[in-house]
């Protein structure tokens, strides 16, 4: 990698990208050519949710399919936990924002295709929401997601538990370890005062900013898997992050590693070991004690981050802090993802969007758009 910065402004030139040399980037179709595809499938898809309005519609994928599960439109299992169905008990209130989330994405039903998790959800948000879904499935694509609020602990999924390709977006929780675990000193990186450190700086930005894989590499040749997997097994995730650079995981994962970031990133008072009540007992993992200012230095390193539909879809409006990952048919790869923390005017929620519709990004714009109105009304505090 080189030393000098890449503009991350500049969408059309050769990227390294989702973990293959050499690939080109795709730049997201433009709103003439969306309207025109959502024009040629709407009527179908009406025509789809009014047959199946308030019941399961099956997500399946002209590349894969998922098992058609009876009761996907149902809200989290009657079974579950007082604690994950009532976010505002008193033991909640005990617990950190991370600690929150991770409890209420652990309420969620990872077969369904619809699931809450300490709310009800109402019929017509769920009508909506199923409609765009069943856009996914008319283009022969698939979506799973997970959001979950910081506050409430209130969550909602799709297929959270199904396991898809992360591409790039794998490097944001990477980078995260690396930081909360104390795997390198962010103090130190975040100046950049030697040219050690200003070339760690460097590849955590250009990582980060706009995905260069080179980067990446560098980064995890260097510190390897270890502090991954041990933040990652804190946050209760069932993915093995050893196996390989870029992973296959669910949503469910996604989620739970961005809501393990969430205290370190935001909250002065919290070091890098928030354990889940789910969570592996790895509590001896080292933790960081990074400054404000270092770690608000690497809170803006995932700032309209490239390519990043979460951002596309809310940036505007709020503070957005995620890391996107791509790629369409390399090594028979397919994935548009994106995950990160939405700090949003209703409060704060972490947002994992994963799918195999590569390029299609208003889709994934419009979905994230919907969440947003639905994390509004039912999710915050």
């Amino acid at each position: 990698v080189g030393m000098s910065i890449r503009n991350r402004k500049a969408p059309h030139q050769t990227r390294h990208v989702s973990g293959h040399a050499a690939s080109h980037y795709s730049a997201p179709v433009s709103a003439r050519t969306y309207r025109r595809r959502r024009l040629m499938v709407g009527t179908a898809a009406a025509l789809v949710v009014a047959c199946v309005a308030g019941s399961v519609i099956s997500d399946i994928s002209a590349s894969r399919s998922l098992d058609d599960v009876a009761s996907s439109s149902s809200s989290a299992p009657a079974d579950k936990s007082a604690a994950n169905k009532d976010a505002g008990s008193e033991a909640a209130k005990t617990l950190t924002p991370t600690e929150t989330a991770l409890n209420g994405i652990a309420g969620l039903d990872g077969t369904a295709q619809i699931s809450a998790s300490g709310f009800a959800l109402d019929s017509n948000a769920q009508m909506q929401l199923e409609q765009e879904l069943s856009v996914f499935s008319s283009y022969g694509y698939s979506a799973s997601f997970v959001m979950v609020d910081m506050t409430t602990g209130k969550a909602l999924s799709s297929y959270s538990g199904t396991a898809r390709y992360s591409a790039s977006a794998i490097k944001g929780p990477y980078v995260l370890s690396l930081a909360a675990t104390g795997a390198l000193d962010l103090d130190v990186v975040s100046q950049g005062a030697t040219e050690s450190d200003a070339y760690i700086q460097q590849l955590i930005d250009q990582a980060i900013t706009v995905s260069d894989n080179d980067a990446y590499v560098t980064l995890y040749d260097t510190y390897g898997a270890a502090p991954f997997a041990q933040w990652a097994a804190q946050a209760g995730t069932d993915a093995d992050v050893t196996e390989a650079k870029y992973l296959y995981l669910s949503a469910g994962d996604m989620a739970r590693m961005w809501a393990q970031g969430y205290d370190f990133l935001f909250d002065a008072n919290a070091d890098g070991a928030s354990v889940s009540s789910d969570a592996s007992s790895s509590s001896s993992a080292a933790s960081s004690s990074a400054s404000d200012s270092a770690r608000q230095w690497l809170a803006g390193e995932f700032g309209d981050t490239l390519n990043s539909s979460i951002h596309m879809a809310l940036g505007d409006e709020y503070a957005v802090y995620s890391k996107a990952g791509w790629i369409n048919g390399e090594g028979d790869y397919y994935a548009l993802n994106d995950a990160g923390i939405v700090s949003s005017a209703s409060g704060d929620y972490v947002l994992a969007v994963m799918t195999d519709a590569c390029g299609e990004y208003g889709l994934l714009t419009d979905l994230i758009a919907l969440l947003d109105s639905i994390h509004s009304a039912s999710m915050s505090a």
